[in-house]
């Protein structure tokens, strides 16, 4: 199912203590790691990283190109990556 939360801390408070507490450990390494820019907001059900539309906004599909993303299902976990929009440049 998913999440109709607004905020990432709206997000967390939803999800189990165990969940919780790993997606916490990940979110940590990805804030650390995050390339100036980029934001975490609640996108698509799930914790996205992106680049803002104010930063590029010609997308295929009008919505904000999602770095790498968080969620929390109800028998899972998950980290979706999107290698997709990396360059070599």
């Amino acid at each position: 199912m998913q999440s109709k939360a607004e905020t990432v801390e709206q997000y967390f408070s939803e999800m189990p203590v165990e969940h919780r507490e790993q997606l916490s450990k990940v979110r940590n390494v990805i804030l650390k790691n995050l390339p100036a820019g980029y934001e975490e907001v609640m996108n698509w059900g799930m914790i996205s990283y992106q680049v803002p539309m104010t930063t590029y906004s010609d997308t295929y599909n009008g919505k904000p190109l999602m770095y790498a993303a968080l969620a929390s299902n109800k028998n899972n976990m998950a980290v979706h990556l999107m290698g997709l929009y990396i360059s070599e440049d």
